[in-house]
């Protein structure tokens, strides 16, 4: 997910308005049940991203569905924000330019890893490791298996791609051959 820097602004403003650092992971796994309860609930997403409601009453609903999940005043501040300048639709980008900012702040850093199948546990340690010698952070992988790709492996650090993908390795030496 490409995250805007709108989306990261809003994530910097919420973990700056927290008084407690100890209250960053609660407010994260609030932020993620609050994003699923969205998913789960389709009329919910649609009533809080419609603009046609008023956001008096968008404020009314946010309010039951945050008594009910026992958010945080926190959280439930920043939805209001995003509601009042009508950015509801990019919730899902603000948690995840949160996440991001904790694991910053952590010393983490997030790939995402691309393979055409299954990756053995042996080939993901050492993948790890590679890693985070490179960047000098602690590695957390995500794998996904990708079946479009025909080997190789494609890597996205943040908005980098490093890509080793027999198919880009191909479409290189085609264009070598080609000029």
């Amino acid at each position: 997910m490409m995250l805007s820097s709108i989306s990261t602004k809003y994530a910097e403003a919420l973990a700056g308005a927290l008084a407690d650092p100890k209250q960053e992971d609660k407010v994260r796994d609030e932020l993620a049940s609050f994003g699923q309860t969205l998913e789960s609930h389709r009329e919910l997403h649609d009533t809080l991203t419609n603009p046609a409601i008023p956001f008096s009453a968008k404020r009314k609903i946010v309010e039951k569905v945050a008594d009910r999940m026992s958010l945080g005043q926190s959280v439930v501040n920043l939805i209001l924000i995003l509601l009042e300048n009508a950015r509801m639709d990019q919730f899902h980008q603000v948690l995840e330019a949160y996440r991001n900012l904790l694991d910053e702040q952590r010393g983490l850093v997030t790939v995402d890893a691309f393979s055409a199948e299954e990756m053995e546990v042996s080939l993901r340690q050492h993948l790890e490791k590679t890693l985070a010698d490179l960047t000098g952070k602690e590695v957390k992988l995500k794998y996904h298996v990708d079946e479009r790709l025909i080997g190789g492996l494609r890597l996205r650090i943040g908005s980098t791609i490093l890509d080793g993908s027999i198919e880009t390795q191909l479409d290189r030496m085609r264009q070598r051959l080609t000029t």
